[in-house]
């Protein structure tokens, strides 16, 4: 598996239709809203033999913080430490000019797949430091959690 910057047409289609196939985690706002962010932000693709496993967007949201924006994985390739890989990347990546990722997600406990989301991130040394209810673009509840990264 390589990680490399997404750099066509067809890998950001390919990373649309990976997100598309997990209902359970991207609703037709959170398509819409990745579909501009994979246009306008930086991602990285995760590929093996032409075929995208994945995909990580980024966003700088200041001179110390880096944000991950969206981080998916084929269905069918969850668990395979893809997701993990794609991090290791971006922080290393991140180390050169940021102290701290950041990524927001579900803040609705009683929505299940958003659990296995909470656990990815906080096995991987992120810390919970906020929850807001409601995240102002969402509409809904949103955990912040933030990883010191030097």
């Amino acid at each position: 598996m390589k990680i490399k910057p997404l750099e066509t047409e067809s890998e950001r289609l390919a990373c649309l239709e990976i997100a598309k196939a997990l209902p359970e985690w991207f609703n037709e706002a959170g398509l819409k809203a990745m579909e501009h962010d994979l246009k306008s932000e930086t991602t990285f693709i995760a590929v093996e033999n032409g075929r995208v496993l994945g995909f990580i967007t980024v966003k700088h949201l200041n001179e110390k913080a880096l944000e991950i924006l969206w981080m998916v994985v084929r269905r069918e390739l969850r668990g395979k430490g893809i997701g993990t890989e794609m991090l290791r990347f971006v922080e290393r990546l991140a180390k050169a000019n940021f102290e701290v990722l950041v990524v927001k997600t579900s803040g609705d406990l009683s929505y299940k797949p958003y659990d296995e989301t909470r656990r990815f991130y906080e096995r991987r040394g992120f810390v919970r430091v906020a929850l807001i209810d409601p995240y102002p673009e969402w509409g809904e509840e949103a955990i912040i959690y933030v990883k010191c990264i030097r």
